[in-house]
């Protein structure tokens, strides 16, 4: 017996050293087959080789002088079933042993007997529950008889060889996972962390100090860094797991955790952990994974944030939503069902849908989806838990369910009952709103509030030449004129305020010419008393407008008129008063100096009659003044076209008018451009030029001789009259244009106030234009366009 327990600590002293499984084998049964004074000692390992389950002859020890057998090709590939009862009892992990010649299996006597063993020792090999193999011992000099504590013993190192195949199994496939771990670590970013169990050191790689913020330098490589880390809220749990793992409570270690980062933060961590054990499966050390999903758990927290979001959305709604199979049964409510129908939503899951319906049954459903795919809308009767039967807006679509790739229909309900019975109502009231509208002379509109319009009367196309559906869905601003956009925009606003206004605008007609309407409004409200349209009234008011235009015009010629006879008669009174004095005074002299001298002298008459004359040639200056712009108020002036020479008429205008002035200045006359006839009225033209010729030597006495321009302009001819006088004060300078107006610094220079007047107005019959520029006390521009052709001789009455 004492050589037997040297041989079974011989051999678990092989088995635990870190030798290859096969030198270890080896060495296990030389110590077993020398210390245990058999013959020969030997492993049989199993093998399925086409479905069959075979013993492959692996390890042998012989005694010195006793044949071996490895190698034998007749004691490999051998099947079990040629040694009935061999596998049966081995596979119950129990030894089998005996002397050979009591043996009742003859092939396996005859095998036994032809290698000269007598007795024999057969013992399983377990590895991890699975039938590895045998160990077998034979004793070819004597019939030995194995004792039970024998057998035992031998069986207990069959179960260590068991235990060091699984161990080399174990790590093998560790190390292999070890492999793979290391390539996919170096590949990714992912922070790889190793724990030693026995000695404490901890390892981490450069990513996993990288992932919280820090370079490898700033932290130390131990338990209590990772430890310091964790969350407050998250250390209990994870040490719970990792005491689980290391004490194989349990035979996972994963799961999600927080952890600090450099910045203040915390980022989410997902570990992982592999245990390694030693021979006697002590925990000795664990390899680990950190991998941040701060990001996928941010998104998992707002997707989280959403559902919650959705649901109360869903279950707030005022329809009931639901989800069916294609059948109508039914996959999902909301709480919306229980308000509207009575019925408890757990009750109506795997119901049908459409049996809580009168007018519709999952057939006719089945059958409208399978003519369209698209939405389908119904109007049917939902029958409540009471009984009462509700009208209701079922709209339905079929779409796939992206969790099985199945087709599901999904919807709404709306209860619409009211909606219902006010439908009757609401059309008997369009009848009798469309009997008013088509039968009225006002066309009749409704607008959404943004103005576009949704309703047009048939009288449209009658007012303003539209047919109603041209307008239908368009803005009326698109006919309105321009100059009254602004205005209506303002009034549109105002109406949306609550605040009705009656507008007056013009509306361009299809063939474009424009009308003034008249329009009242009205606001639409819906139930809650929010505004959803305006509706509109418009009538034609062209003729009203244009007799209210002639009154305005009547009334302001009546003014002009009245302000214009005031203007002569003070202009009169003054201008004709001056010179009767002069003359009367004059007169006065002339025959006191008749009465007292008997000798008169012919220069003290000249001088007299001189001064008689002036003031007659003055009385006659205006009394011409006034004729001319009588007779163009009355319309009776005439104009004579003809071809003119425009620099002979200007010389001989100079020569008859202004070449004799008493203070000696001479008008000078500049001409530019290429001279072309024109064709004018000789008469207008004279009184034109005279009146602002006659002024320039008028309000500049003293100074330097007036200039006349002329420029020949390819389109057009320009005269400038320029005078270097008094000018004219900027603030009057917009009532230059008035009748009998006089500038503020004229009043002691003669004039009447008609004679710019009456420029201006011949100058526009002449299709010019006139303007003027000033600078006070330095120089007055008076500046004439012209085109070069009118209309030859022809009369033409004035129209105003």
């Amino acid at each position: 017996m004492n050589h037997l327990l040297k041989a079974i600590s011989e051999a678990n002293n092989h088995l635990l050293k870190e030798y290859s499984i096969t030198h270890a084998l080896q060495e296990c049964i030389t110590a077993l087959g020398s210390n245990t004074l058999v013959d020969r000692c030997y492993i049989f390992k199993n093998e399925i080789k086409d479905g069959v389950l075979i013993l492959n002859y692996e390890y042998e020890w012989c005694k010195k002088d006793v044949t071996p057998f490895i190698g034998n090709p007749e004691l490999s590939g051998i099947p079990y079933d040629v040694f009935p009862g061999l596998l049966e009892t081995l596979i119950q992990n129990l030894p089998l042993y005996g002397l050979v010649r009591e043996s009742e299996n003859v092939l396996f006597r005859e095998t036994m007997e032809m290698q000269g063993i007598k007795s024999y020792l057969f013992t399983p090999i377990f590895s991890n529950d699975e039938f590895w193999g045998w160990i077998g011992f034979d004793d070819c000099e004597t019939e030995r008889i194995w004792q039970e504590e024998e057998v035992n013993v031998i069986h207990t190192v069959a179960r260590n060889i068991g235990i060091r195949l699984n161990q080399d199994k174990v790590h093998f496939e560790l190390e292999s996972a070890l492999d793979e771990l290391n390539f996919y670590m170096k590949s990714s970013k992912q922070a790889k962390w190793e724990w030693n169990i026995i000695t404490g050191g901890v390892k981490f790689t450069y990513y996993w100090f990288e992932m919280l913020g820090f370079t490898p330098e700033e932290l130390e490589e131990s338990f209590e860094t990772w430890r310091n880390r964790i969350h407050p809220d998250d250390l209990s749990e994870i040490e719970q797991n990792l005491s689980n793992y290391i004490n194989k409570i349990s035979d996972n270690y994963s799961g999600v955790v927080r952890m600090l980062h450099k910045l203040g933060h915390y980022v989410w961590i997902k570990y992982s952990g592999i245990m390694i054990t030693d021979n006697f499966g002590v925990a000795t050390k664990i390899v680990g994974t950190h991998i941040d999903i701060s990001e996928i758990k941010e998104k998992e927290i707002e997707l989280a944030q959403q559902r919650n979001e959705y649901d109360h959305l869903v279950n707030s709604l005022a329809e009931v939503i639901f989800k069916t199979e294609l059948n109508g049964d039914i996959i999902f409510l909301n709480s919306q069902w229980e308000k509207t129908t009575g019925y408890k939503i757990n009750r109506c899951i795997h119901q049908n849908l459409f049996d809580y319906f009168e007018n519709i049954t999952s057939e006719i459903i089945e059958k409208q989806l399978e003519e369209s795919s698209s939405t389908k809308l119904f109007e049917a009767q939902l029958v409540k838990k009471n009984g009462h039967k509700i009208w209701v807006l079922l709209i339905l679509t079929i779409q796939t369910d992206i969790r099985n790739n199945k087709k599901i229909a999904i919807g709404s309900i709306t209860d619409i009952n009211d909606t219902i019975s006010l439908k009757n109502e609401l059309e008997i009231s369009e009848q009798k709103f469309r009997f008013i509208a088509e039968n009225t002379s006002d066309l009749i509109m409704q607008h959404r509030p943004d103005g576009i319009v949704t309703y047009v009367s048939s009288n449209c196309e009658k007012l303003i030449g539209y047919k109603p559906h041209e307008l239908l869905n368009k803005s009326p601003y698109l006919i309105l004129h321009p100059d009254d956009l602004e205005r209506i925009k303002i009034q549109h606003k105002n109406i949306l305020n609550f605040k009705n206004e009656i507008m007056t605008f013009r509306v361009r007609r299809k063939d474009q010419e424009y009308i003034w309407c008249e329009t009242s409004s009205n606001i639409i409200l819906n139930s809650n008393k929010e505004i959803i349209g305006v509706q509109t009234s418009s009538r034609d008011i062209t003729e009203r407008v244009k007799d209210q235009e002639e009154i305005k015009l009547a009334l302001e010629k009546e003014r002009e008129l009245n302000e214009l006879k005031s203007g002569f008669v003070t202009m009169a009174s003054h201008q004709f008063r001056t010179p009767l004095s002069v003359i009367f005074s004059n007169v006065e002299l002339l025959n006191y100096k008749i009465n007292t001298k008997k000798v008169i002298i012919k220069d003290d008459v000249e001088v007299i009659t001189n001064r008689i004359g002036n003031e007659v040639n003055r009385m006659t200056e205006l009394m011409n003044n006034i004729l001319v712009f009588g007779e163009y108020e009355s319309n009776n002036l005439k104009i004579e076209i003809k071809e003119i020479l425009l620099s002979d008429f200007i010389e001989k205008l100079i020569e008859t008018y202004f070449n004799n002035e008493k203070d000696n200045r001479k008008l000078i006359f500049e001409m530019t451009g290429t001279e072309k006839p024109i064709l004018s009225d000789e008469s207008l033209l004279i009184h034109i030029l005279n009146n602002l010729i006659s002024n320039a030597f008028k309000y500049s006495k003293g100074s330097s001789n007036p200039i006349l321009k002329i420029d020949f302009d390819q389109s057009y001819f320009k005269i400038q009259i320029i005078d270097f006088g008094i000018g004219i004060i900027p603030k009057e300078t917009k009532h230059l244009f008035k009748s009998f107006y006089r500038g503020s610094n004229t009043s002691t220079i003669q004039g009447s106030g008609l004679g710019l007047i009456i420029a201006k107005q011949f100058t526009e019959l002449l299709n010019g234009t006139i303007s003027i520029s000033s600078k006070i006390d330095e120089m007055t521009v008076v500046s004439l366009k012209f085109p070069y052709k009118q209309k030859k001789n022809r009369l033409t009455n004035i129209k105003k």
